[in-house]
C-alpha cells in the first residue's frame, strides 16, 4: 500500500482513483489539475502505466467518471439510492475497450498493449462495476472512522473488521489519540 506525497494507494482501484478528487474537502484539495498529475497516478497506481497523451476533454472525461465513482462509493456507504446519472456513466466508460496485457518478447515480463486513457477509464469503470455490483464485496466498502478522513476504501482484511481507511494512516492517527486520551486521564 504506497503512499506518494499526494496520492494514496489503499487497496481498490477505482476507489483509489476517487480519492484524487477533493473528497469534500474543497477544489484546494483536488489532486488531477492537469495530464501530468493523472499520468502521475497512472504511474505510481498498480497499473503502472507509461505517460499517456491526454487531451483537455479527455482529462475532463476522467475527473467526470472519478465524480460518479465516487458519489455512487458514497451512496453504497450511506445506505442511500445512487444517481441513476452516475450509474450509467460509468456503465459507458466500462462499455469502451478497456487496457490490455502482453507477454514481453522474452516471456519472463508483461506490459501494456498500445495503453490509451479511454482504456484505463474503461478499466477503472470495469472495477468500480465488480466492487458495487457484487453483493459480497459491496458489504465492505466501509468509510473511514477516523473523524478527520472522508476515505472510502475496500476491506480486503480476512475478518472484514478494518475500520480505518489505512492502518499505518489513519489507523496509527486514531490509536494514538486514544493512547494520549488515556495517559492524560492518569491511565497507564
Amino acid at each position: 500500500m504506497p503512499i506518494a506525497e499526494d496520492f494514496v494507494f489503499i487497496g481498490r482501484l477505482s476507489l483509489d482513483f476517487a480519492h484524487t478528487g477533493d473528497m469534500g474537502y474543497g477544489p484546494r484539495f483536488e489532486r488531477l489539475k492537469s495530464p501530468g498529475d493523472l499520468n502521475r497516478w497512472l504511474s505510481l497506481s498498480p497499473l503502472r502505466l507509461p505517460p499517456l497523451p491526454i487531451s483537455d476533454v479527455e482529462m475532463e472525461e476522467a475527473k467526470i467518471l472519478r465524480r460518479a465513482i465516487s458519489r455512487v462509493a458514497s451512496a453504497l456507504v450511506a445506505g442511500a439510492a445512487v444517481g441513476e446519472q452516475d450509474v450509467q456513466r460509468i456503465n459507458r466508460a466500462a462499455r469502451q475497450p478497456a487496457l490490455v496485457v502482453q507477454l514481453a518478447r522474452d516471456g519472463k515480463c508483461m506490459r501494456w498493449h498500445s495503453p490509451t486513457l479511454s482504456a484505463v477509464l474503461a478499466t477503472l469503470a470495469a472495477d468500480a462495476i465488480q466492487l458495487f455490483g457484487d453483493a459480497t464485496q459491496r458489504t465492505r466498502i466501509r468509510r473511514c472512522e477516523n473523524s478527520g478522513c472522508q476515505a472510502i476504501f475496500y476491506d480486503d482484511s480476512r475478518p472484514g473488521l478494518r475500520r480505518w481507511c489505512a492502518p499505518n494512516r489513519c489507523g496509527d492517527r486514531m490509536r494514538a489519540k486514544v493512547y494520549r486520551q488515556r495517559k492524560s486521564q492518569g491511565h497507564s
